[in-house]
């Protein structure tokens, strides 16, 4: 009999989303370091503390839009040095311009967003990477709304504290989500008991 809060579904998956590093082409634009028509060189740093602050050199290549083009990431990850190169594919807006796409390097779609996993950076299904929300058990998940309510309550996080009426509002809301964690841990663990009366 698994205690409470048990009951995880099991996957094959390598990790979540939420625990590896990111490379999003979005993002990348924002920062200047893609730019149509030229070639950039330029250092990106991840910032999770768990991650040991990784970074890498990128030198992006777009000189020629209508060939594509191409980004090479050379730098030292958690697990050891990289050097890969990525193929980026533009592709014309409706109202002007492009929007650009990573050619993942294990299935050959188009993606936003590559993540590092297994020596390299491809896309979250080549991975098989899945989101942290997807694995949670409904507890998991009422508490993890308690912590999150918590930060924003406290400033933490990112947050900024919230004053007046917003303040009263996520009181009100935390002590919600508090009310429906306890009553979700109180229902699992009286199933627990009943199925070990049950069993005498």
């Amino acid at each position: 009999m698994g205690g409470v809060g048990s009951g995880a579904k099991r996957r094959a998956r390598v990790t979540d989303v939420e625990e590896v590093l990111a490379l999003d082409i979005r993002a990348l634009r924002r920062l200047g370091v893609l730019q149509a028509g030229e070639c950039i060189i330029d250092t990106v740093h991840w910032s999770q503390r768990a991650l040991g602050g990784a970074s890498a050199r990128l030198r992006s290549d777009l000189s020629t839009i209508e060939r594509g083009g191409a980004l090479t990431i050379t730098g030292v990850m958690p697990d050891g040095p990289i050097t890969q190169n990525i193929a980026v594919e533009p592709v014309p807006a409706e109202f002007g311009g492009y929007r650009w796409y990573f050619i993942c390097p294990l299935t050959a779609n188009r993606c936003e967003v590559l993540y590092y996993a297994r020596g390299r950076f491809a896309s979250r299904r080549a991975h098989r990477l899945s989101y942290l929300s997807q694995n949670l058990t409904d507890l998991s998940r009422a508490r993890r709304k308690v912590a999150k309510l918590n930060a924003r309550l406290e400033g933490r996080a990112g947050f900024r504290r919230p004053r007046g009426e917003n303040r009263l509002a996520v009181v009100d809301r935390l002590g919600e989500a508090k009310a429906a964690a306890r009553r979700i841990y109180l229902d699992r663990l009286r199933r627990q008991l009943d199925e070990f009366g049950s069993g005498e």
